[in-house]
């Protein structure tokens, strides 16, 4: 199957994308960092395994996001959006998952990292980010079971 990606570019220039570019995937080969993906049909790039949340399947294709390009040339992409915007789009994940469980849930800041990375597909850091900025938002409540949907009067 590699064969066919011969043609990617594997070497850019440090400017020839701009950081949290969103770019087209496609997973061709898995090594030991991460995988391989060809980026827009034209260059080849490595998603890391600390950057892995799901299951994913050669010849998926997907989004994707620049993280930079290293001194060699070669060029790096993470599966989300950067922190900010990955923040955000995390509310949306708990307050669905807060629905779907008749507003609350036992997920909180003491929950297992690798429970957190299956249910919402992100680290237990950005988990934590998220329901710290629904709390301020006046969303969602902590308490010791985990956390609540606060239902608006």
């Amino acid at each position: 199957m590699e064969n066919n990606y011969d043609y990617l570019i594997e070497h850019v220039d440090p400017d020839e994308f701009a950081r949290w570019e969103e770019v087209d995937l496609e997973i061709y080969a898995f090594t030991d960092l991460g995988f391989k993906v060809a980026i827009n049909d034209q260059y080849t790039g490595l998603v890391y395994n600390n950057q892995v949340y799901e299951k994913y399947e050669e010849g998926q294709k997907l989004k994707g996001y620049i993280t930079g390009v290293r001194e060699d040339g070669r060029i790096d992409v993470s599966l989300q959006p950067d922190k900010g915007r990955h923040v955000h789009s995390t509310f949306d994940k708990i307050l669905k998952h807060l629905e779907d469980s008749g507003g609350k849930s036992k997920f909180g800041d003491k929950s297992p990292p690798e429970d957190i990375k299956k249910e919402f597909q992100v680290s237990k850091k950005v988990f934590k980010q998220a329901i710290g900025g629904l709390y301020k938002q006046g969303k969602i409540k902590i308490t010791d079971e985990g956390i609540e949907l606060v239902l608006k009067k």
